[in-house]
C-alpha cells in the first residue's frame, strides 16, 4: 500500500516579465482603435428618394474634385419611403458639415445648359459637397435632386419672383438685362397656401447693382405672336431665350432707378413687357355694361376706346356678380361686362373725382358703348365709346335700361348705356329678311308655278300645231303664186295711173272740165247769196239793197 504525500505550493512574490507582452498588445490595440476612430472623421447621414448609382464602399464624396469622404452603407428606411445613405467623412472636413451645406449626386445629365457629368461615365457617380457659411454643425442632410446654380457664398444678389401663373420658367433658365445674360433661375417652388409660384433668381456680381426698387421682371419667350384687337404683335428674343426662354428685367422708360434692394427681396413676375405698361394705370373708374348680342371674341384685357383713342380696359367677360340666376339675367337684360376707364390714359394730373364728373356729363350727352371688330383674322372684339344725339329711347328701351340700372346699382357699379354695333344691325336686318323669306307661301308659289308651267307647256304645244299649219299654208301652190299676181295687179294699177298723169289727154280733159266747173260755181255765187238772204227771191222780186258805205270819221 503506497503512501500519499501532498505537494507544497509556494507563492511567487516577485513579478514575472512575461506579462509585459500581453499588456503591451492590449495597449497597442486600444491606441490603434482610438487612432482609427480619430482618423475616420464624422459619420454623415444623407436622405434621398432614390439611390441610383450609389454603391456602399465605392461611391466617393467630393468637394471641388477632392475626396472628402466615402459612402459606407445604403439602406431603406423603416417605412420604405426613402433611402438612408451613411458616409464616413475625413476628420478635416467636419467643420464644413453645417446646416447650410448642400449635397447632390453628380451623374451624366442633358439639360438646358448642355451636357454635364461626362467624367462619371468611367469612374461612376459621386456625391458633391458644397459647404455653407453657418457655424452650426449638422450631420444629417437631404440629398438635392439637381445641383444648385451658384454656391451660397457666390458674390451677387438673390431675389424672389412671385406670379399667379405656373410654368414659363425652369431651373437653369437665364436672367437677362437688355438681352445680356446676367444671372440664372435657381429654384422653382409652388406655394400651396397662397396658390402662387415662387422663383429664386441669382444675379452675379457686378450686375447685382442693376437690381433696384423700380425694376420690373417679365417673362422672355424666344418667339411670341399676339393676335389681338390691337393687331399683330411679334416679339423675337435673343438666341438663348429662343431655345429655352428666360426672364428679363429693366427700368421702364422715364422711371428713376430707386434705391438698392436687400438680398431676398420680392418682385412680381409679369407675363410680358406690355402687361407692365398696362399695370401702371392703377387709378380707374369701373362701369358695368349689358350687351344683348354675342360677346364672342371679347376677352379680359381688350381695349376700351373713344373714337380711336384707348381710354380703358375690359376687366371681366362675363361679369356674373352675386345674382341667383345669371342665365336669366343674360337672357333678359343682356350679358354683363365690367370695364374700367383709366385716368392715366386721358391726361396727367386727372383725379378720379374729375374723371367721374366728366364721364357723367358724357353719359348725359348720349355717350354709349358698342362692340366693334378689332381684328378680322381672329375675330377679336373691343369696346368703342361714342356720343350720339339720337332720338330718345322708346318705352321698351327705357324699361330695359331701368332694369339694367337696378342690377348695376345692386352690384355697386355705375351703368353705361350700350347699343348694337353696325355689323350687328346688318346681321339683324339680314335675319329679318331671312325670316320674311321663310314666311313666304313657298308651297303655294310652287303649286302656282307648276300650274303655270303646265299652261305654258300646253301653249307651246298649240303654238307648235299653229306653226305646222302655217308651214302647210306656206307650202300651198296657190299661196306661192300670190306674189306674182300681186305684182301683176300693181303693174296694171301703174299703167292706169300713167293715163291720168300731167300731159296725158285724159288729164287735160279733166283739167278743162274742172276749170269750167269752177267758172260755173263763181257765177252761181251771187244767186246763192241772194237766196241766202231772201229764200223766195226766185218767185218774188228781191229787194234792192244799197251798197254798204264806210263810216265817216268823227270830227
Amino acid at each position: 500500500m503506497t503512501r500519499q504525500t501532498s505537494a507544497k505550493v509556494n507563492r511567487i512574490k516577485q513579478w514575472s516579465p512575461i506579462w509585459v507582452v500581453p499588456i503591451a498588445a492590449v495597449l497597442i490595440g486600444i491606441w490603434m482603435l482610438y487612432n482609427h476612430y480619430q482618423q475616420q472623421g464624422a459619420l454623415l447621414t444623407l436622405l434621398t428618394a432614390d439611390a441610383e448609382g450609389i454603391v456602399a464602399g465605392k461611391t466617393q464624396i467630393k468637394s471641388r474634385s477632392v475626396d472628402v469622404g466615402q459612402v459606407v452603407s445604403v439602406e431603406l428606411s423603416h417605412d420604405l419611403k426613402q433611402v438612408i445613405i451613411k458616409a464616413r467623412m475625413k476628420p478635416a472636413i467636419t467643420d464644413l458639415l453645417n446646416e447650410d451645406s448642400r449635397f447632390w449626386v453628380v451623374k451624366p445629365q442633358v439639360g438646358r445648359g448642355g451636357i454635364t457629368g461626362l467624367n462619371t461615365l468611367l469612374s461612376g457617380v459621386y456625391i458633391e459637397l458644397q459647404p455653407g457659411d453657418s457655424d452650426k454643425l449638422q450631420l444629417q442632410h437631404q440629398l438635392l435632386d439637381s445641383p444648385p446654380v451658384a454656391p451660397a457664398d457666390a458674390p451677387g444678389i438673390r431675389v424672389v419672383l412671385t406670379t399667379a401663373e405656373t410654368g414659363g420658367l425652369a431651373v437653369g433658365d437665364p436672367v437677362l438685362y437688355r438681352g445680356y445674360e446676367v444671372g440664372t433661375v435657381e429654384q422653382s417652388e409652388f406655394d400651396l397656401s397662397q396658390r402662387r409660384t415662387l422663383y429664386q433668381l441669382y444675379i452675379r456680381e457686378p450686375f447685382d447693382v442693376l437690381v433696384s426698387e423700380n425694376v420690373r421682371f417679365w417673362l422672355s419667350s424666344g418667339f411670341s405672336v399676339d393676335l389681338s384687337a390691337e393687331g399683330l404683335q411679334v416679339d423675337v428674343g435673343s438666341a438663348t431665350t429662343l431655345l429655352s426662354g428666360g426672364v428679363s428685367f429693366d427700368l421702364m422708360q422715364g422711371w428713376p432707378a430707386g434705391g438698392a434692394v436687400a438680398d431676398g427681396s420680392e418682385f412680381q413676375l409679369f407675363p410680358n413687357k406690355q402687361s407692365i405698361q398696362d399695370g401702371l394705370y392703377n387709378e380707374f373708374v369701373e362701369y358695368l355694361l349689358f350687351f344683348d348680342e354675342s360677346v364672342r371674341g371679347l376677352k379680359p384685357g381688350a381695349p376700351v376706346e373713344y373714337r380711336g383713342v384707348r381710354v380703358g380696359t375690359v376687366t371681366s367677360v362675363p361679369f356674373f356678380f352675386s345674382i341667383d340666376k345669371p342665365f336669366e339675367v343674360s337672357l333678359q337684360q343682356g350679358i354683363p361686362v365690367l370695364i374700367r376707364i383709366e385716368a392715366g390714359r386721358l391726361y396727367e394730373n386727372l383725379t378720379l373725382k374729375q374723371l367721374r364728373q366728366e364721364l357723367e356729363k358724357a353719359v348725359q350727352r348720349g355717350m354709349h358703348a358698342a362692340l366693334k371688330t378689332g381684328n378680322l383674322l381672329t375675330g377679336a372684339l373691343y369696346i368703342d365709346l361714342d356720343v350720339s344725339e339720337d332720338s330718345a329711347p322708346d318705352i321698351e328701351q327705357q324699361a330695359l335700361q331701368a332694369q339694367q340700372l337696378a342690377l348695376s346699382q345692386s352690384a355697386g357699379y355705375p351703368m353705361l348705356p350700350t347699343t348694337r354695333s353696325g355689323l350687328s344691325n346688318i346681321e339683324q336686318k339680314v335675319l329679318m329678311a331671312l325670316d320674311k323669306i321663310n314666311n313666304l307661301p313657298v308651297e303655294q308659289l310652287l303649286v302656282q308655278s307648276e300650274q303655270t308651267m303646265q299652261s305654258t307647256d300646253a301653249l307651246m304645244q298649240n303654238a307648235a300645231k299653229m306653226v305646222a299649219q302655217l308651214d302647210k299654208l306656206i307650202a300651198n301652190p296657190q299661196l306661192q303664186q300670190l306674189p306674182a299676181q300681186l305684182q301683176q295687179s300693181l303693174q296694171e294699177l301703174q299703167r292706169m295711173l300713167a293715163g291720168v298723169s300731167p300731159g296725158a289727154p285724159a288729164y287735160e280733159r279733166m283739167d278743162s272740165s274742172l276749170q269750167t266747173l269752177d267758172q260755173v260755181l263763181r257765177e252761181l255765187q251771187p244767186v246763192l247769196q241772194t237766196l241766202n238772204q231772201q229764200s223766195n227771191a226766185l218767185i218774188f222780186e228781191a229787194d234792192v239793197t244799197a251798197d254798204p258805205e264806210p263810216k265817216r270819221a268823227e270830227q
